[in-house]
């Protein structure tokens, strides 16, 4: 399964002008996503950016499902640095998020806010911090949701220009109708390459 979300990033990079593509792994899960720069699209429209996530999630990271569907996402937000402050970006976005839980289909539209920052200390390589915040209420959710709520927060090394490791942390919780639900809620290791 591996190989094949890894085979189609590196497919849809080549053919769509990436902008990012990542990988995230844990003992039980595995994750893509892939960033494209709308500006290299030919848009007039600078650091905005659409993108697609999968999430191959597991029940021994969910105490509330007990076999859960990937996670499919499609997303698009503006990120910009911010002024006055070296090395922040902050960006603000929406995504479409979709899956079944248990037989149950889930949709949401979460907004949220992503930031990025570089930390200034003085090593060989550059660290960064970042999160992610995103929620949709009842009213932005259809099919079985009720709600939906992410939050992540990661730390990331630069060993190679335009490539970081990492680890991070996220919740995902997916709410039905019926029931509390958290989809996801583990620790990863990832990797991403930038262009």
């Amino acid at each position: 399964m591996l190989k094949k979300i890894i085979i189609t990033l590196l497919m849809a990079t080549s053919v769509f002008a990436a902008h990012q593509i990542g990988v995230n792994v844990n003992d039980k899960e595995v994750g893509g996503e892939i960033r494209l720069d709308v500006g290299r699209m030919g848009n007039a429209m600078s650091n905005a950016y659409i993108g697609a996530r999968f999430l191959n999630g597991d029940n021994n990271n969910s105490t509330t499902i007990a076999d859960p569907d990937p996670l499919m996402e499609v997303s698009f937000m503006v990120m910009q640095p911010v002024r006055g402050v070296p090395g922040l970006k902050v960006g603000l976005g929406i995504k479409a998020e979709y899956t079944e839980i248990d037989g149950q289909r889930y949709a949401a539209v979460p907004l949220g806010v992503e930031a990025e920052l570089q930390l200034p200390i003085n090593t060989p390589f550059p660290f960064y911090v970042n999160g992610a915040f995103y929620y949709a209420p009842s009213s932005l959710c259809l099919k079985e949701g009720d709600g939906y709520l992410e939050t992540r927060i990661g730390l990331d090394i630069e060993p190679i220009e335009n490539a970081r490791i990492g680890v991070g942390y996220r919740t995902i919780d997916t709410d039905l109708k019926t029931r509390d639900v958290t989809y996801n809620d583990a620790w990863y290791f990832g990797m991403r390459l930038d262009f």
